[in-house]
């Protein structure tokens, strides 16, 4: 592919992702410079020959190299992971919970599936389960697929591994948005610009004295060091840090590097990121008004990153997974936010979605099993309901 045909398809790829899905779902591709598709070397030459820096999607390595957003994606992912999940009907906990609620037969445990799910959700916008089921379409096992083991094809249909899939042979789980890698790439980049100049300062300080010849008289190598040892020597010993220079010399105080970037700066760019993936400022450290960073009990602390950070992955995921196509008609998924929050907990969980009865079929036979989607674990299970 020629450098123009490149620079068309970087150009044209948002509106043909956007014809083809409601949210722009990327991908790693070859990794090379000139690919189409995003990769850590698009990011090194596109940028530096025709200033696409704001146009290329980003990639989640990249992301995940500004500090803000790597504890911001370890809050919510682990705390949303931490908690469990139950069905109820209406506001009562039924007796006996569906297995596949706290259980994977696969390689990653529920914690896990929960945490890398929401990831999928806070950087691409879209996370997917592999299900196995009974004759009777009860849902026996889940497992979440890697994010780069499946795709939507042209019409919206999933593939995976390649493959088109059946329906219920798998669970799509939409985000609230499209992710941070769509959404976010400006701010999170400037973070990164601001993260680099202050790596450089730091590793190429600029000098803060200078001892300034005021005449024309030569001073060969050596006695100019001999000069600058000698002040370094008297400003670290034990006369009060007193030194004295001759008369030619004059000492010029220069100063050290601007505040605003090393610290205003970067502040600033933390908060930025905290509002691109929904979090309260404070939960990363950052914040444009100290005062704020006091609460009264952690529970308060606890109940606004629920309430403003994790709610809105956590309605995403219990409202999918309370559909009835998971859970029969009449019941719903709810996170139990209990042990994070504490006394007086809310709970976030939307209503059941309704809709018509499903019909199930006749009960399976002894040692029937359901097809095996891609990536899941085959493993024959008693319908749990």
């Amino acid at each position: 592919m020629g450098i123009l045909s490149s620079l068309r398809a970087v150009r044209s790829l948002p509106d043909l992702v956007a014809s083809s899905t409601p949210y722009a779902p990327q991908r790693v591709e070859v990794s090379s410079p000139w690919s189409a598709y995003p990769s850590h070397l698009n990011q090194v030459v596109w940028p530096d020959l025709v200033g696409l820096e704001n146009v290329l999607p980003m990639t989640r390595l990249e992301a995940m190299a500004v500090p803000a957003v790597a504890r911001a994606r370890r809050i919510i992912c682990g705390a949303i992971a931490g908690m469990s999940l139950h069905v109820l009907r209406g506001d009562d906990v039924l007796p006996q919970q569906p297995t596949w609620l706290d259980r994977t037969d696969g390689a990653m445990s529920p914690y896990h599936r929960m945490l890398w799910t929401v990831d999928d959700l806070m950087f691409w916008g879209w996370s997917l389960w592999a299900l196995t089921r009974a004759a009777d379409g009860a849902v026996l096992t889940a497992d979440r697929l890697p994010w780069d083991r499946w795709d939507f094809d042209t019409v919206g249909r999933i593939v995976v591994d390649g493959e088109l899939v059946a329906d219920s042979s798998v669970c799509l789980i939409p985000g609230v948005d499209e992710g941070i890698l769509w959404n976010g790439k400006n701010a999170i980049r400037h973070a990164a610009r601001l993260l680099a100049a202050a790596d450089k300062a730091a590793t190429t300080p600029s000098a803060q004295t200078e001892l300034h010849q005021t005449n024309d008289a030569p001073m060969t190598k050596e006695a100019r060091a001999d000069l600058i040892a000698d002040w370094v020597a008297a400003r670290r010993g034990e006369n009060g840090g007193v030194a004295m220079t001759p008369k030619s010399i004059e000492v010029r105080e220069l100063g050290a590097a601007n505040e605003h970037l090393l610290i205003d700066g970067r502040n600033a760019a933390a908060v930025d990121v905290a509002r691109t993936v929904g979090v309260p400022a404070v939960m990363i450290d950052a914040s444009p008004n100290s005062a704020s960073l006091t609460y009264s009990t952690t529970e308060s602390r606890n109940q606004e990153l629920v309430d403003y950070g994790l709610a809105p992955y956590m309605s995403a995921i219990s409202a999918r997974l309370g559909m009835d196509d998971m859970c029969p008609r009449g019941q719903r998924v709810q996170f139990d936010a209990e042990n994070f929050v504490g006394p007086g907990a809310r709970a976030v969980a939307p209503p059941d979605d309704g809709g018509p009865t499903p019909t199930r079929p006749a009960a399976p036979a002894p040692g029937d099993t359901a097809p095996v989607p891609p990536g899941a674990a085959p493993q024959p299970q008693e319908n749990p309901r």
